[in-house]
């Protein structure tokens, strides 16, 4: 194939004639080669393997995951969130914030670390969580439904999740077994949950699951929170004019 330059160099003195010939062989020419470097591109990419960033890998296993088949979390999080709503108690706008939220905090034992780690991504966009809060702290006024909300969680805990364990600390023995007796109550209005009720005293609760080996517990106990304070008077100085000796003074320790 012929250049342009080698072309105009042939013509000593181009007539018009020449110069347009010329002028449209440039232009094929060129729309020729374009062509065949997109062949080319095109066949090049086609050939060569995609390049996947980690980035890539990751969000393709993460989507992977998502499309898998449900674990038993999946079974127990429907269940329990099914079961706040049979004790047939109506739950306030207040009420269902607080059993969400303590939802959050319990995802990781309801499904087990290794498949929550493993679905974490799905797990949270099914309950339009970002990410999840482990601890929960509630401050409301007096006879807002907090014990009730914490009841019927627990309730509903210990009902549909396998080898579940609760332990609550309540400020005193009547809180206590006020609060076990709630989640027996709540636990009864269940048809045929009374008699998965294995064990129950003043404080615990054992509820038989679906396998043999599967035994819910709850165990309430009677906290006292007080503040003590011990000063010790040794490390102050010693006051010589009443010679106080060294047990006269460990004895004098006060307590707060």
């Amino acid at each position: 194939m012929i250049s342009l330059a080698s072309l105009m160099r042939s013509c000593n003195t181009p007539t018009d004639a020449d110069i347009r010939l010329i002028t449209i062989f440039s232009s094929r020419f060129d729309v020729d080669v374009r062509e065949q470097i997109k062949k080319n591109t095109k066949s090049m990419q086609k050939a060569a393997p995609p390049l996947r960033t980690k980035l890539q890998l990751f969000k393709r296993a993460r989507t992977e995951s998502a499309t898998r088949r449900e674990v038993p979390g999946d079974l127990y999080t429907k269940d329990l969130c099914r079961l706040l709503d049979s004790f047939g108690l109506e739950r306030t706008a207040s009420q269902k914030s607080f059993h969400r939220a303590f939802l959050s905090a319990t995802l990781a034992h309801i499904y087990g670390p290794a498949d929550f780690e493993r679905h974490r991504e799905r797990i949270l966009r099914a309950h339009n969580m970002t990410a999840p809060a482990f601890e929960v702290l509630v401050v409301t006024p007096r006879r807002w439904g907090k014990t009730t909300s914490v009841a019927m969680f627990v309730a509903a805990l210990l009902l549909s999740t396998a080898d579940m364990w609760v332990s609550v600390f309540s400020t005193g023995q009547r809180a206590s077994s006020s609060l076990l007796e709630q989640v027996y109550k709540l636990i009864c209005t269940i048809p045929n949950a009374a008699q998965r009720i294995l064990r129950r005293n003043q404080e615990q609760v054992f509820v038989r699951g679906d396998t043999l080996n599967d035994v819910r517990r709850l165990y309430s106990y009677p906290s006292s929170v007080q503040g003590t304070w011990i000063f010790d008077l040794l490390a102050r100085p010693m006051n010589l004019e009443t010679s106080t000796s060294h047990t006269d003074y460990k004895n004098e320790s006060a307590h707060f």
